[in-house]
């Protein structure tokens, strides 16, 4: 399967709102896990359907419903009855190639984002798409497999020091998208450490290592497509007037927004990095090339007046010079050593050599 995009023949035709899921399953059976939190006291379950999550949302505390699992789109389709989000929006979770991005109405904000993990052994990035759902005191994340990767913020969810038990919904949003984030840059930092490695072997490695640098171009290519839309998304995250969006959650957003800056330029410089190796080795072997062309070109120049000479005395006239002097064999070969020493001594002198 292709992965900058993926098929797409299922949705072919189908009318706009319509629930398909476009991806590759990743798991069994999907998981609902419901945490509710405030400042005095936090608790925690698994439901196995939507039918009661009503009860579950209330003012005096905040909820979050994190659904792991995205191919079932009856699910889906049940979030958006229960909390009346848009079929275009719903849509867009369904479609594993969506591009990150941030949309709002009256009563939510949507924003799509992409968790990155690059592993070490098969030297490839993987993603899953993250959904967020952010309402007045809750707040849902769908995602495509049962990965933690917001496990730290479950920990500082339970420590009870963090600022998360007391702040509103759109913080907990925004320290799963600053998890997401970090993610980013460690990984792209993991990536970037193979790439420099790969720079000492540049000049001493065959065939193998333009086949990296092919590789890590794709991989780095495959994480820009992945990634760059999220400048975009969090841009206008920070710039949004949405009630839903507390006012000193603002600053934090910022700070985020200089993060993701910091991630894509990490992926422009290792980008530039494998061009530059790319074109190193080509130089490189320009310069043997070059290197083996010189010496045969001074063979060929040392050889072309010994042709001559040759060729003069391989005439088939009766009447040369020196044809039936009993020493002309050795002398001829005299002359054109003599040639060929001096030719090489002058290359020599002229630092051609």
């Amino acid at each position: 399967m292709a992965r900058f995009l993926k098929d797409k023949q299922k949705a072919q035709g189908a009318a706009p709102g319509s629930l398909i899921f476009i991806g590759r399953q990743k798991i069994d059976h999907p998981r609902i896990n419901v945490t509710q939190y405030n400042a005095e006291y936090l608790k925690e379950g698994e439901l196995k359907s939507l039918d009661k999550i009503n009860e579950y949302i209330s003012n005096d505390h905040v909820t979050w419903i994190s659904i792991e699992g995205l191919h079932d789109t009856s699910l889906i389709e049940q979030v958006g009855k229960k909390f009346t989000i848009p079929s275009l929006v719903l849509e867009d979770i369904l479609n594993t190639d969506e591009r990150p991005k941030m949309n709002e109405d009256d009563t939510h904000i949507f924003i799509i984002l992409k968790s990155l993990y690059f592993n070490k052994e098969t030297r490839k990035a993987e993603f899953d798409q993250i959904s967020m759902i952010l309402g007045s005191n809750y707040l849902i994340t769908i995602q495509e497999t049962n990965t933690k990767y917001f496990e730290d913020v479950t920990k500082r969810l339970y420590s009870g020091l963090s600022k998360i038990r007391t702040y509103s919904p759109d913080y907990l949003c925004y320290t799963l998208i600053d998890t997401l984030v970090d993610s980013y840059i460690l990984n792209i930092e993991k990536l970037g450490s193979s790439i420099e490695e790969q720079e000492k072997l540049l000049l001493s490695s065959g065939k193998k290592i333009i086949q990296d640098i092919y590789h890590y171009k794709t991989e780095l290519s495959y994480i820009r497509k992945n990634i760059r839309p999220v400048k975009e998304a969090m841009t206008r995250f920070v710039t949004s007037d949405s009630d839903l969006i507390n006012e000193r959650t603002y600053a934090y957003l910022r700070d985020l927004e200089g993060l993701v800056t910091q991630a894509l330029e990490a992926i422009e410089i290792y980008y530039m990095m494998v061009s530059d190796q790319q074109n190193s080795y080509n130089a490189s072997i320009s310069n043997n090339v070059n290197d083996v062309m010189k010496v045969l070109t001074i063979f060929s120049a040392i050889f072309i007046p010994l042709t001559f000479l040759v060729g003069v005395y391989g005439m088939n006239f009766e009447y040369i010079p020196a044809l039936h002097y009993r020493n002309a064999y050795y002398v001829l070969w005299a002359i054109m050593l003599a040639i060929a020493i001096v030719m090489l001594f002058f290359f020599k002198r002229k630092k051609w050599l």
